[in-house]
């Protein structure tokens, strides 16, 4: 999944794909929507941007809020590679392109209420 916009309605936060969602009724078909998490802390979900792109050994890393990271970047592509669930975590693993920028990234997000599929 890319995902090309992040956006925050009050204590919920949208991740809107790039092409959409994988319908799991039926054949599996891709359809218009996006990932809806309810009831976000803000105070624990962060980004993580390294610039290793992959390699091993020491690189710099550097550790915002969701918030800071929504602030900073108003368009980019995050490219999800792996995804954990958890208890009201979701954590997501991939490369993130910005303003002529590339790092590994991570993105945590902390939710006390439900996550979504939302089909359009």
């Amino acid at each position: 999944m890319n995902i090309v916009a992040l956006e925050l309605m009050e204590n919920d936060l949208i991740l809107r794909t790039q092409s959409g969602i994988i319908c799991c009724k039926g054949k599996g078909k891709l359809v218009d929507g996006y990932v809806l998490f309810q009831q976000i802390k803000l105070d624990f979900c962060n980004v993580y941007l390294m610039k290793s792109n992959g390699r091993y050994g020491k690189f710099e890393t550097e550790k915002i809020t969701l918030q800071q990271f929504l602030n900073r970047f108003d368009m980019f592509g995050f490219s999800i590679v792996d995804e954990v669930y958890g208890y009201n975590q979701t954590k997501y693993w991939g490369y993130l392109t910005t303003h002529h920028e590339f790092f590994e990234c991570i993105l945590e997000i902390y939710h006390t209420g439900d996550m979504f599929f939302i089909e359009q």
